[in-house]
Parts: structure tokens; sequence; C-alpha cells
């Protein structure tokens, strides 16, 4: 069941470009070049088509999206530019279906645990894709993206090893999470141990400790809270200090539509709690009211946060 190596993930800084090119697709101000431009734009790179095909997935899960209420746009200009991202899209994303035939795979909100024929179990986190090769020698899963935990199966003769990107993760029998966002990768042991390694280092962990490989180099093991760390198997996710950036981007995995910030200096605001994945809409209220935050909804899938007045 193994698949081709799966493209690169858009960066941050490119999913980032997308969304501005939706939003300013669906400003009410757009205009016939602005259609042309982000057409050119996708073209530059398949990273670019696939970044701007996940931020139009709003307007394919809205269905119609209405204009917000404080904006005063013509209606015509408002379906016009709904139209063009719509037509801008499709074609983008008949062009990236073919390329995501993974062998499991969840959508945004899903969680799947995966049964293997030799008693090893995986467990998908949203948004998250694997490809499973098992034979007599060896059990070989590729993570395309997300994360997943892998509940291995002891068979010293078939070493199970996950592959994301340009890190190996291998273990014999043991519990371990392994995720994947763009080029920088993260392993997490919760039970056992495991040889993580890549083209120039090699670490080894045991229970309670992670290492991740970010612009190509493998960093130093540390310990972690796993519970924490793992805590989307129970339905939580659970943050300490994370920058409301790294919320959002998290939270977006679990809830259609984009969360964006609108006021660059909100990124870095430091973030603590637990956000129970079937109340995420109660949770960011709390968000809302706990900081200095305005959340401005343009349709129950386009969120945008801004500092508040």
């Amino acid at each position: 069941m193994h698949k081709p190596s799966a493209p690169l993930e858009p960066s941050p800084d490119v999913r980032r470009a997308a969304q501005a090119w939706v939003v300013r697709l669906t400003s009410g101000n757009v205009q016939p070049g602005d259609v042309e431009a982000a057409r050119a734009w996708c073209a530059l790179a398949p990273e670019h088509q696939q970044a701007f095909v996940e931020a139009r997935r709003v307007w394919a899960l809205s269905g119609q999206l209405q204009a917000p209420a404080h904006r005063h746009a013509p209606v015509r200009q408002w379906a016009l530019a709904s139209a063009a991202v719509l037509v801008l899209g499709v074609g983008l994303a008949l062009a990236w279906h073919g390329q995501w035939g993974a062998d499991y795979r969840t959508g945004v909100g899903e969680r799947r645990v995966v049964a293997l024929a030799d008693g090893s179990r995986i467990s998908l986190d949203a948004e998250s894709a694997v490809d499973v090769e098992v034979s007599a020698q060896a059990r070989r899963i590729t993570l395309r993206k997300g994360e997943a935990v892998f509940d291995v199966a002891h068979d010293p003769a078939r070493p199970f090893t996950v592959q994301a990107g340009e890190v190996r993760a291998t273990a014999l029998g043991t519990v371990y999470a392994v995720s994947r966002e763009g080029s920088a990768v993260d392993v997490i042991v919760k039970r056992g141990r495991v040889a993580v390694s890549d083209a120039s280092d090699r670490v080894e962990l045991v229970a309670g400790e992670a290492v991740g490989q970010q612009a190509g180099r493998l960093g130093s093991k540390h310990g972690l809270d796993v519970d924490s760390a793992l805590a989307w198997q129970q339905g939580r996710l659970v943050f300490e200090q994370a920058p409301l950036a790294q919320v959002l981007k998290a939270l977006e995995r679990y809830r259609p539509g984009w969360l964006v910030i609108g006021d660059e200096q909100l990124r870095g605001l430091k973030v603590s709690g637990t956000f129970q994945l079937d109340r995420l809409d109660e949770g960011l209220a709390t968000l809302e009211q706990a900081f200095a935050l305005n959340i401005r909804r343009y349709s129950d899938y386009l969120l945008v946060f801004e500092a508040r007045d």
C-alpha cells in the first residue's frame, strides 16, 4: 500500500500569503487584475497551489458566503469576489486531489484509529495522512502530514519505522508519536525506546523525551509532559505559554475554516489553558474574554482576531 512521496507542505509564510489572497479576492473591492495575479502566484509552486486550495476550503464548506455585516460593499461586488475564488480554486483543488491519495488520512476535526495486521495500532490526529507498508522483513510507515501515535506490537525480526521527511524513528516495541508540519518534524516517546535519525545525526529517546528537526537539523532531546502533548487522543488540546499564532494554527485542525490574526502584535500573545475539541467555540469565546481580543465573525468559517479598542 505504499504510495509515492507526498509533495512538500506549505510553509507558514506561504499559508499566510494564501489566506491574504483569498481575503483580498473576497474583500468586496476585487479587480479583474487581482484574479490573474492570484492565479500567477499559485502557478509559482505546488506549495502555493496547495495552500490556496486549503485556504479556499471555507467557501466550499460554507456553500454560500454572506458579506460581513459591517461591510458596505455592493452585493454584486461581494458575489463577484466569491465567484472569483470559487472558479480559481476548483481547478487547483482537482489538481491537488490526485496527489493526496494516502493509505489512511483524516480531515478537519476527524480522529481515527487504524489496526494493522501485525497487531500495531495507529492513532491519527486531525488533518493527518500516512502510508503503510508491512512485509515479512519490516514495517514501514510514511507520515505525509499531521500527527500520529504508534502503539507498536513487539516483533524484533521486523523493525517498525516511521519516516517523516528526512527523519526516521525506529522502535521494536513501544508507544510513540511523530508529527510533521511542513519540513518540521517532532518525535515524542510515551513508552519504551525509540531511535531517531536523519542524514547526519542520531539520538535515542526514552519515555518522556522528545526531539525535533527544523531547518534540516536534528535538535537536542528534551523532556516534556507527554500526557499534555498527546491530549488530543482524549479530545483535548493543552497549551502552556504558547503563542496565540501557534494556538490558532492547532485549533484549525479541528474546526472547519480559518482563524486569522488581523493584528500582527497579537501573534506572540502567550496563552495557557485547555480546549475541549467538542466545544471549541466555547473555548474561543473564553479566549476573547480573557484577553484584550475582539473576534470578527465574517461567517461561521472565517474568524479574524483583532486587538480590542
